[in-house]
């Protein structure tokens, strides 16, 4: 069986836990039974990843567990489940096939759009996530404003919230879509990994009065692009050493002693007996 690691760039913060769960199942939902799926948190609060410095503290923490996955677990691939994830880096520095979000996102939308939008959850995201798809090559995303977000921004306490009610939250990020449609948008893709479930298992897969205009599961799009990675994999053909290069003797026992003393405690709940459950919009 095949093993995948959902590597979550927030802390397990106990008060968060009905998230964790919802996250948990909708992930394994994704996933079905192509593989076995651990949720692993990081260890650390790094504050989010909202400013540039809180980014690149959380970018730290993500590879500083991502390395200890490689290294203890046997794990068969990892995605790391947050739209501002190191992806670069994190695959440089492990063995195994690594995807994210914004990786399986920009991969499936130049084959699904000509003209996507990004929305995500809070202002200070737009230029960080816009300098992302720069970065990533991305393509089929509408030149002017791809990155867009609602305002005034979500919290971790309204996503818990929408869990059970949705509609302010779907309220909210919808008239940013209907605002992009007017602009030519021909594609939404949400721009963070706990609205992505949410508005799946609730049936918000398209704009509203625009039927012809998804808004696409960025979750379940990196999962099915990790299930390509690891079918590449099988067939032989996996990063190159050039374009990714591995750490080798001192530098990657010093990246190892560094991650260790980053990672922080174990924080990742016990999810082990929750069921799955899929859409039931």
């Amino acid at each position: 069986m095949t093993h995948l690691t959902w590597l979550e760039a927030t802390h397990g913060d106990e008060r968060y836990r009905p998230l964790w769960e919802f996250l948990d199942r909708q992930v394994r939902a994704l996933v079905a039974d192509r593989a076995e799926v651990a949720l692993t948190h990081v260890g650390v609060d790094a504050g989010g990843i909202r400013t540039p410095a809180n980014r690149m503290m959380s970018d730290a923490a993500i590879l500083a567990t991502a390395l200890e996955i490689d290294a203890r677990t046997q794990t068969d691939a990892v995605v790391i489940g947050c739209w501002g994830a190191p992806t670069e880096i994190v695959r440089s520095g492990v063995a195994r096939p690594v995807s994210s979000l914004p990786d399986g996102s920009v991969r499936a939308v130049g084959s699904l759009a000509r003209r996507a939008v990004l929305i995500t959850v809070s202002p200070t995201l737009v230029p960080i996530f816009a300098d992302d798809l720069v970065r990533l090559g991305a393509t089929g995303f509408l030149p002017e404003r791809p990155v867009r977000a609602y305002d005034p921004e979500s919290t971790l306490d309204d996503v818990v919230a929408a869990i059970d009610d949705p509609r302010a939250l779907i309220a909210r990020f919808d008239a940013v879509a209907k605002a992009a449609v007017a602009d030519g948008a021909d594609a939404i893709v949400v721009g963070c990994g706990y609205l992505a479930p949410l508005f799946t298992w609730h049936g918000y897969t398209h704009v509203s009065g625009h039927p012809d205009v998804p808004v696409l599961d960025c979750n379940r799009l990196a999962v099915e692009h990790v299930f390509a990675l690891l079918a590449l994999e099988a067939a032989g053909i996996s990063p190159t050493g050039r374009g990714y290069p591995r750490p080798r003797g001192a530098r990657a026992a010093a990246l190892a002693a560094t991650g260790g003393r980053l990672r922080g405690p174990e924080t990742s709940p016990d999810l082990s007996t929750l069921t799955i459950e899929g859409t039931h919009a």
